[in-house]
């Protein structure tokens, strides 16, 4: 689940052949969220009896983007049904691994902690139990 939205396989088509005909209607929606519909103590384990952080909605959601944009992604990982890290495979695309670190993301002063001058390049990177992880790639696949 990313923003509390869990992927749910279309039973149309695939995401890339809906693309390719111009048609996704009833395949997929461009209404990905850009932030979680409710922020809260991620790295805490009693949110789990919480149960407007625990449900999530099933959809084919996307976020279209420019081609050659630069995005950033932040990864938190929760406690909510565990404590483990946690793999993210990033398809067709390899990625900078910014920043890691413990417990809730913060802007303010994780901006500080950026390796901007030689980071990992990756492909799938183990967001930390109780943590979080900032990836950026440059939109340039464009399927």
């Amino acid at each position: 689940s990313m923003n509390n939205v869990s992927f749910q396989l279309p039973k149309a088509m695939s995401l890339l052949e809906a693309r390719m005909r111009g048609n996704a209607d009833g395949v997929y929606t461009r209404d990905f969220p850009d932030r979680p519909p409710v922020m809260f103590d991620f790295t805490n384990g009693s949110m789990s009896s919480n149960r407007s952080v625990m449900l999530t909605s099933k959809g084919t959601r996307v976020r279209r983007l420019r081609f050659n944009t630069t995005v950033e992604v932040v990864l938190q990982n929760t406690a909510i049904l565990g404590s483990e890290n946690h793999p993210l495979h990033l398809h067709g695309f390899n990625f900078y691994v910014l920043a890691q670190g413990a417990g809730n993301f913060n802007a303010r002063t994780a901006v500080r902690s950026y390796n901007l001058v030689n980071p990992q390049q990756r492909n799938t990177v183990a967001v930390p139990a109780g943590g979080w992880a900032v990836i950026r790639f440059t939109a340039d696949n464009p399927e």
